[in-house]
């Protein structure tokens, strides 16, 4: 069973004073009930978050200023394509040249510029910073340029490691020695090219965070005090932003960076990472985050004020809402409150998401953000299958079903120019200069997949769509407007059968019947089946795709279950070929 994730509206208990003790034993109390009557735990999140965000649990003095800010003048819309470039890529993937750093740095703004990037979002920290910070360490704090690989900086990082991190530091370093502030170049340069300049900040990075003692972490980030608890895991070392001392470490990083650079606009990364409380206090934190939200957003005002043009703030959250508000982070009440200009919806990092839910998003954030749709570099049709880097038609597919979704624009994360996806760079160019438009992706062959969301609730029991076993499976896709009628619609399923001489299943799209084409056997023994389907059987004509789906089934066509381990679905010209192979 699955709660209701529309726009708050008038409730009967809007005129009801929680006081904040009240909201622990609320909590406590529903979140077992709950769950004894069959809500899943994602669920549940959801259903407290939109309960207390139409509910005037928060103090007087914000009832106050979310009214107030309800009428405050919208900021125009982000348009055109936004690009993350993350705080390591530049110095790890090039050769620097003694005296060159400055020129190394406009060459890389002007790739991007030739790719049709309107907003470059330049990441200036992790643990530390790529520039010479004041409030943090710099990531080459204790390295020595003239030592060896074996010097007490690296003697934490794996031999085998050591010349890869080195380059990155020693670039990092170099850049600096020659009078070069990195971020404040980037700014000079997308100006140049009439690039809006932003900075994003990592929220609660954890690379690494399996070795403490490697020069990657700052002294504060080593301190268990302030480590998350109740997940172990990946992500057991992430800060607790219910510690003050979290929340001022990571504000004095803002303030600084509002300080020192002429920025458009301002990301707070909450994608590195979402987990920013203890199990089973993400809904107390809701609360706390949304408090420093607010602050945060008066140091933008105010830095705006003093920079003579508006500063716009930008948030990266999960793909999912309910995920979302069920981690704590409350994008429908930044939105309502005019605390945030920019959302972000996004997978994390395993695998592209093909049906981000953009519409449900905007229902909850209303008109006056702008909401970007995600695109990440990878592809995993779940977790037990090695993920890859994405192919030019799968980014395509994802990129239209973002658009044609109703998004306002594409942002690319992990997408960077030195073959990472692996396009050469005229292709990197071409693809990039079309990802701003759904007409001119619609051009472009295309490719669709059932994958897996990678980031959940701790607790959760999230069911991944894939692998499916049963004999009748349907799996609802975002497949966008139906192409020219030259084109092909084909439909390809991994499907392991009882018995390897059956035939491998059927298909509909929509309810249409596709039609058997091929059916190669793999190494791992299952079918690899592809199907025609005519199409006239998609769902979406031009641009009314916003609420639109497109529904897939697949049948077994004896009375034996079968198990489908991918879903994918090509759109492209007649007789052109496929980039991808089974």
């Amino acid at each position: 069973m699955r709660a209701s994730t529309q726009a708050p509206g008038n409730r009967s208990i809007s005129d009801m004073i929680i006081h904040k003790k009240t909201l622990s034993s609320l909590v406590g109390y529903l979140v077992p009930l709950l769950k004894r009557i069959g809500f899943r735990l994602r669920s549940i999140c959801v259903l407290i978050s939109l309960l207390l965000a139409g509910s005037p649990i928060q103090s007087a003095e914000s009832s106050e200023k979310e009214n107030a800010d309800a009428g405050a003048p919208r900021l125009p819309k982000l348009t055109g394509l936004l690009h993350n470039e993350d705080c390591i890529d530049f110095f790890d993937n090039r050769d620097f040249s003694k005296g060159k750093a400055g020129e190394m740095v406009d060459r890389y703004v002007d790739v991007l510029a030739g790719a049709g990037v309107t907003v470059l979002v330049c990441n200036t920290s992790s643990r530390r910073t790529n520039y010479r910070s004041k409030v943090w360490e710099a990531f080459w704090d204790g390295f020595d340029p003239n030592a060896s690989n074996d010097q007490p900086f690296f003697a934490a990082v794996p031999k085998e490691q050591r010349a890869g991190y080195r380059r990155v530091v020693a670039n990092m370093l170099a850049t600096y020695s020659e009078g070069v502030d990195y971020p404040a170049r980037i700014i000079s340069r997308s100006r140049h090219h009439s690039i809006s300049p932003w900075i994003s900040l990592r929220m609660n990075d954890v690379h690494v965070n399996g070795n403490l003692d490697h020069p990657i972490h700052s002294d504060f980030w080593r301190k268990p005090e302030f480590f998350r608890k109740g997940h172990p895991g990946y992500y057991a070392r992430a800060l607790d932003y219910a510690h003050a001392e979290v929340r001022a470490h990571h504000k004095a990083l803002i303030v600084e960076t509002l300080e020192l650079y002429d920025i458009d606009g301002l990301e707070l990364d909450f994608m590195r990472e979402p987990y920013l409380f203890s199990k089973g206090k993400e809904q107390e934190g809701r609360l706390i985050l949304n408090e420093w939200l607010r602050d945060i957003r008066k140091l933008i005002d105010d830095a705006a004020t003093g920079r003579g043009h508006a500063i716009k703030l930008g948030v990266r959250v999960p793909a999912s809402p309910e995920t979302a508000l069920g981690l704590g982070l409350d994008a429908p009440t930044w939105s309502k409150e005019g605390l945030v200009d920019l959302v972000v919806v996004t997978p994390r990092w395993s695998t592209i998401d093909f049906t981000i839910p953009i519409a449900k998003w905007r229902d909850l954030l209303g008109d006056r953000v702008t909401l970007a749709g995600g695109l990440e570099v990878n592809y995993q049709p779940y977790l037990k299958i090695p993920n890859r880097m994405v192919t030019k038609e799968e980014a395509t597919g994802a990129a239209i079903g973002v658009l044609s979704g109703g998004a306002d624009v594409v942002y690319l994360f992990n997408y960077f120019q030195n073959k990472h996806p692996h396009w050469s760079p005229p292709e990197y160019q071409r693809m990039l200069n079309a990802f701003s438009s759904v007409k001119e992706l619609q051009k472009l062959p295309r490719r669709h997949a059932v994958t897996f969301s990678d980031v959940t609730i701790p607790g959760e029991e999230y069911p991944s769509p894939l692998p499916a076993s049963g004999t009748q499976l349907s799996f609802d896709m975002q497949l966008g407007p139906a192409p020219p009628a030259t084109w092909q619609g084909k439909l390809m399923t991994e499907v392991e059968v009882p018995h390897l001489e059956d035939t491998v299943a059927n298909i509909f799209v929509n309810g249409v019947a596709g039609k058997l084409k091929s059916n190669e056997t793999l190494k791992n023994g299952r079918h690899f089946a592809t199907y025609e389907f005519p199409l006239t059987a998609l769902s979406g004509k031009d641009r009314d795709t916003i609420n639109k789906r497109d529904s897939i089934t697949i049948e077994a066509v004896g009375k034996d279950p079968i198990t489908v381990h991918r879903v994918e679905v090509s759109l492209r010209p007649e007789g052109s070929k496929a980039t991808t192979k089974p």
